[in-house]
């Protein structure tokens, strides 16, 4: 009881043994061993294949095997190169983007700076021309102000009979011509 709870019991190890010793060392009743057969030469029946032929056919699948590895792992190295660089070249293609976008920003801001300045410019240009004007302009009135006939200064009405204006008795001088003001 206890040898059946434990595992596998001692007639299931003999059991495996005697499969793998059917499968590799030949069957039963044909000798016993490995070298029974007597080398690569198959004996009996147009069915059998020989060691040696098993090991050529191992050989061969081994090399198979490992040639289609090969094959499968360039493969796959080029498949990961090819992703590789449509992933790099799509990233290549954003920057690009991305920089062109600035460079455009940036001739904008350039050209509104100078179309600034320009008109900062030409204002500025016109301004003073507006300013030299006006201050000539100032300068010939006061000139015309100053040729003009004066009023008299008259300092309001006195106990007249009629009302009469009588002139100021004090002048008021600003320093401005024509800007003489009555007291």
């Amino acid at each position: 009881m206890e040898d059946s709870k434990s595992g596998m019991s001692w007639i299931g190890v003999l059991f495996v043994i005697l499969v793998i010793w059917a499968i590799l060392g030949g069957g039963f009743g044909n000798g016993f061993g490995w070298g029974s057969r007597g080398g690569c030469v198959p004996e009996g029946g147009c069915n059998r294949v020989s060691n040696c032929e098993v090991e050529k056919r191992e050989i061969i699948d081994s090399a198979r095997t490992q040639y289609l590895t090969e094959q499968q792992g360039e493969t796959t190295r080029l498949a990961i190169r090819d992703s590789r660089d449509a992933v790099m070249g799509q990233a290549s293609r954003i920057y690009e983007a991305q920089q062109s976008e600035k460079i455009f920003d940036l001739k904008m801001e350039n050209m509104s700076l100078k179309n600034n300045f320009y008109t900062k410019e030409l204002v500025g240009g016109l301004s003073q021309q507006l300013s030299d004007c006006c201050c000539a302009f100032n300068r010939r009135l006061d000139a015309i102000e100053c040729d003009m006939l004066k009023r008299p200064q008259l300092s309001g009405v006195a106990a007249t009979c009629n009302g009469q204006l009588v002139p100021a008795l004090f002048r008021n001088d600003c320093g401005n011509c024509g800007n003489n003001r009555s007291i």
